[in-house]
């Protein structure tokens, strides 16, 4: 009787065993098996599983010839930005590749595959703000292989994006230190006006500081017709920095256009630089005295002196040219000496305070003689043009009127 028992109390305990491996057994198999992939089914551009970005996606490919698509749109907002794409490899048998498409589903770019384990991370400048992502692997001696994608901008646009073309280029402030940042296939455009008076030349000074080791940053100019200024182009090596000075008449007419690229390959983006322009005030308080018809008017003896900003050019409304007006009381003597450097001088004179005044010479060199000029039984007007023949030319006239 005791055997018996003994017997079937062994049998009972291997049964119960015997259910407790399948149970175990199958609870293995169980935790084995991937969770349900919430992004399925995304086999295909065509059906790609919108994702927002800068999410964190967790899936999975069940087998070697599985895909995974991806739409994120809503992004850059047409500002050049950089956006960057990371998968985490999950499996260490395991080898990913990511490809993306633009928002016409046509490739644009390809990570290669990088071997087993091996974490993809790639980044690329752009303004688009909608991008398709497949996922697909090869190599993984099981399935499923489990990932982690993540794809999002960097925010490393500056203030004055978007301002890729000269059409959308973005007004750029005098007299201030601004942080601007260029990415992979980039550039900037400003536009440099001043508004503090109108129709008067001043010199204007770029400064280009470079915070980079390997930009090689370079800078051209666009007139207010955006036409590019021939000979003002400069091209800097890696690592340099760039000063330039300009030329400009102030006004809402009136206005330079900046370009700002690179000509080497960027290893580090963005690569940061930051831009000054800066005015010189080398102008005379008198300006605008460009005509005859706004000349500087003289009515005392004493000494007056200017600045010609920009040289004599084919074109007068292209060059700062300084007219003086000094009316001669009827009975006076004027008596007057010119000085300066890199100015030529027109003498016009009129008896008319508004008629137009005749031309009496052209073209007289700068030879600090004193001249006197006659009494005469009427008033007088005496008008001196001042010319540059060179940027930045200086004049003065020493006047006095005697009996």
């Amino acid at each position: 009787m005791k055997q018996t028992n003994l017997f079937r109390l062994c049998g009972l305990s291997a049964t119960i065993l015997c259910a407790s491996s399948i149970i175990l057994f199958n609870s293995c198999k169980k935790d084995s098996a991937p969770p349900k992939d919430e992004y399925e089914p995304n086999n295909s551009i065509t059906e790609a599983s919108p994702v927002a970005f800068n999410t964190k996606i967790d899936a999975w490919l069940t087998n070697k010839d599985d895909v995974d698509f991806y739409k994120f749109s809503g992004g850059a907002s047409g500002k050049l930005d950089m956006l960057k794409i990371t998968l985490s490899n999950g499996s260490p048998d395991a080898n990913f590749t990511i490809t993306v498409y633009n928002q016409n589903k046509e490739e644009i770019a390809q990570v290669p595959y990088a071997g087993s384990g091996v974490n993809l991370n790639y980044e690329m400048a752009t303004s688009e703000s909608e991008f398709y992502v497949k996922v697909s692997g090869k190599d993984a001696s099981s399935y499923p292989a489990d990932y982690s994608l993540t794809v999002a901008f960097a925010n490393v646009a500056d203030k004055f994006e978007p301002n890729n073309t000269i059409a959308t280029a973005s007004a750029f402030p005098l007299n201030k230190v601004e942080a601007c940042n260029l990415l992979t296939g980039d550039v900037d455009f400003y536009k440099i006006q001043d508004l503090s008076k109108e129709n008067v030349w001043d010199a204007y000074e770029v400064r280009l500081v470079n915070k980079t080791t390997d930009m090689s940053p370079a800078i051209s100019f666009f007139d207010a017709n955006k036409a590019e200024i021939e000979g003002l182009e400069i091209i800097a090596g890696p690592g340099r920095d760039i000063t330039k000075q300009i030329f400009m008449k102030s006004g809402a007419g009136n206005a330079q256009y900046l370009k700002v690229y690179t000509l080497s390959p960027l290893e580090t983006m963005p690569a940061g630089y930051e831009l000054e322009v800066v005015k010189k005030n080398l102008n005379e308080a008198s300006e605008p005295n460009d005509t005859y018809a706004t000349a500087q008017v003289i009515t005392a003896a004493g000494t007056y002196q200017g600045t010609t900003i920009k040289k004599l050019s084919s074109n007068p409304q292209d060059c700062d040219i300084d007219f003086i007006k000094i009316m001669v009381p009827a009975g006076k003597i004027l008596r007057y000496k010119i000085g300066g450097t890199n100015v030529k001088y027109d003498i016009y004179y009129s008896t008319s305070e508004t008629g137009t005044p005749g031309i009496h010479s052209e073209n007289n060199d700068v030879d600090g003689w004193t001249t006197t000029w006659g009494a005469s039984n009427y008033v007088f007007y005496y008008y001196y043009a001042f010319k540059g023949t060179a940027d930045l030319g200086t004049w003065s006239i020493e006047i006095n009127l005697l009996d």
